[in-house]
């Protein structure tokens, strides 16, 4: 497969962050972990365990959750929903990549629109006739039928800055659900995309400038959408930014001051919340260490409250329909299955801080 180069710069962070332990210990705490029960009530739960590379998750209309599947290599990627704790497979033999160090690409999210349920596949390679990136519709029987080809749109729709690591399958990464369609940030040629259900795909914003490589994606609650960047090389703490997409496409800056975003979220109260992947490096990015993942909340156009600390390389969040909201990590690491989510109730004293080896479903 062509790398995603557009990437490579995340995942030199994210390979530091390992090298100072920060996977190592998650997979210790959690295999440690594997015999113990959660206990209810904690603010902080472990309710997935055995997750091969976690990414997007929703919620089906039973409350169930289900979790976006980045696998390991060749076609180990998938969708799983959560039972008892522990995954069961509804998709299987989704195209799965490693880009530069190791980091697996595959199913990057899902979601439901109108009660049916779509997954975001970003392990395709349309340069050697495999799996296109796309929008795809998972059917009762396990198979994913393409709706929409993104791999075809980025080729013959460039953006307005090229990037030098331009990959033609780009790295489509988050899904929100639009109307008859999807909104999609893509991260390799940055930009917004739009995805319906009839097969169109076409681009809301050019985000190209700069390379900013959008990420997390959230309603706005006076329309449109807030688009979270991960941000450019060398990633200085507190250059990420959030900005507001309007309907007609027009970009402005909503959220400045932040590190590294994966994922963004609005609350029932409309309060906008950012997932940074790590925080306390300063501009040094050998200074990344494990378990430095946070949740914070706006307070203002540049100023953030501390939700939650102790996040070991979160990838994706989303909150569930009993108002908590579950975090799904780690962005790499977890290909023996050490991926969890999450669960939070904010609904007490904050921050919450995050201990290693918290009680975990055992999951064989």
């Amino acid at each position: 497969m062509s790398i995603p180069r557009g990437w490579r710069g995340w995942l030199v962070v994210v390979l530091i962050a390992i090298a100072g332990g920060g996977a190592a210990g998650s997979v210790a705490a959690s295999r440690e972990a594997a015999q113990a029960t959660p206990v209810p009530g904690d603010p902080v739960q472990v309710v997935a365990a055995g997750l091969v590379n976690p990414r997007g998750v929703a919620f089906n209309d039973g409350g169930e959750i289900i979790v976006a599947l980045a696998g390991t290599v060749g076609g180990t990627a998938g969708v799983a929903e959560i039972v008892a704790g522990c995954p069961r497979a509804l998709v299987e033999g989704v195209p799965t990549s490693r880009v530069v160090f190791g980091a697996p690409v595959g199913v990057a999210d899902v979601a439901f629109l109108n009660g049916q349920l779509y997954a975001l596949v970003a392990g395709g390679d349309i340069d050697r006739g495999a799996a296109v990136n796309g929008l795809y519709r998972v059917e009762a029987n396990g198979e994913l039928a393409l709706v929409a080809d993104i791999s075809s749109f980025i080729r013959d729709n460039p953006v307005a800055e090229v990037p030098g690591d331009y990959d033609t399958d780009g790295q489509p990464y988050a899904l929100l659900p639009d109307g008859d369609g999807f909104l999609i940030t893509e991260g390799n040629s940055n930009q917004l995309m739009r995805a319906t259900l009839d097969g169109r795909a076409t681009r809301v914003a050019d985000l190209s400038r700069g390379h900013p490589i959008p990420t997390g994606i959230a309603p706005a609650p006076d329309g449109g959408v807030y688009v979270g960047y991960f941000s450019i090389a060398p990633y200085t703490e507190g250059t990420s930014k959030v900005v507001r997409v309007a309907v007609d496409g027009s970009v402005t800056d909503a959220w400045t001051g932040l590190s590294l975003i994966m994922a963004l979220a609005v609350d029932g109260a409309g309060e906008l919340y950012a997932l940074e992947m790590a925080s306390g490096y300063g501009d040094d990015g050998g200074e990344i260490g494990p378990g430095t993942g946070r949740l914070v909340r706006q307070t203002g156009p540049d100023g953030a409250e501390v939700v939650a600390t102790g996040l070991s390389l979160p990838t994706a969040m989303e909150f569930g329909p009993d108002g908590a909201l579950y975090v799904a990590s780690p962005a790499f690491g977890a290909d023996g299955g050490e991926g969890t989510v999450l669960r939070l109730d904010l609904t007490g004293e904050l921050p919450l801080a995050v201990p290693a080896g918290l009680a975990a479903p055992s999951c064989g």
